[in-house]
């Protein structure tokens, strides 16, 4: 079963566990993938035509797979993107202290994720990670780390979140702040944006206007464009 954390200070409303996939069928395709000896569920959302031979894989929250993060995968997926969303959670459940091991689970599953969509056939300069909150860390981390991710994504948050580890890459880095933000320091948001730029990382900061944490869906829809155009320029370039 996946543990529901509350957010430092509130509760992340609508955050739904694993079953939301099963109820997603006709829009997500369920599959597993295995990650450290583990099955990691996941929904994988497909675009209708031709799309841009490019995928997305998203990292959820503290609460875990929740209906904000799946349709931001169908907007992904209208766009153009192959999406997998992973319960990450499979790899090791949420304890709150949150020890390295259980950080180095879910960086792998987040790697290998990457790894499901290079093998469904896209290029590894065609793939981009993102997450949200704890998945933000999680996605920009492992990206930044043994992944083949070739461009990644973070959604408010910063360096309360986790300490980041020394980059092993140089990929192309987007940090997405919410300007209120009642959870992650902008302080914290700033930080780990520093540490990225300081260790030679191509970083951009943007921020969400008016949006606390937890989000609204014009807020996560500025989310989406902001993302759109950033993996359009990255990952999603047309062939050729």
């Amino acid at each position: 079963m996946l543990t529901r954390r509350a957010l430092a200070g509130g509760t992340a409303a609508s955050l739904l566990a694993a079953p939301v996939l099963a109820r997603q069928e006709a829009v997500g395709e369920p599959v597993t993938y295995e990650s450290g000896g583990t099955t990691i569920r996941a929904a994988v959302y497909r675009p209708a035509g031709a799309g841009r031979g490019a995928g997305i894989a998203f990292m959820h929250g503290s609460g875990g797979v929740g209906p904000a993060y799946l349709r931001l995968a169908r907007q992904f997926a209208a766009d153009g993107y192959v999406v997998i969303v992973p319960v990450y959670y499979d790899a090791a459940p949420d304890d709150g202290v949150r020890p390295e091991s259980v950080m180095n689970a879910w960086r792998q599953a987040a790697s290998d994720a990457v790894e499901w969509l290079i093998a469904d056939g896209l290029p590894a300069e065609r793939v981009g990670l993102m997450g949200y909150s704890l998945g933000s860390y999680v996605a920009v981390d492992s990206a930044l780390g043994r992944s083949r991710a070739a461009a990644a994504i973070g959604v408010a948050g910063g360096w309360s979140v986790y300490v980041p580890r020394p980059p092993r890459r140089r990929i192309p880095v987007m940090i997405l702040q919410a300007e209120r933000d009642d959870h992650i320091p902008s302080a914290g948001t700033r930080r780990w944006v520093d540490h990225l730029r300081n260790a030679d990382v191509p970083v951009r900061l943007e921020v969400i206007r008016g949006a606390r944490h937890i989000m609204n869906s014009d807020q996560w829809d500025d989310v989406f464009t902001r993302s759109s155009q950033f993996f359009a320029r990255n990952i999603g370039r047309p062939p050729g």
